[in-house]
């Protein structure tokens, strides 16, 4: 996966534009989201970070 398709995942979770099952897997397990019980889905301040960055 790219920088940018990262970036893009990122800014998808910010804009709560749906977005696939892997990726969401991807966003999760690197610490850049968390993953509600209810399945919304959330940047971290480590996500927040990333994506201000770019």
């Amino acid at each position: 996966m790219t920088d940018h398709d990262q970036r893009r995942i990122l800014r998808d979770i910010d804009t709560t534009t749906p977005i696939t099952a892997s990726e969401t897997d991807w966003a999760v397990n690197a610490g850049y989201a968390v993953l509600a019980e209810d399945g919304d889905i959330d940047l971290t301040a480590k996500g927040r970070a990333l994506l201000d960055a770019s």
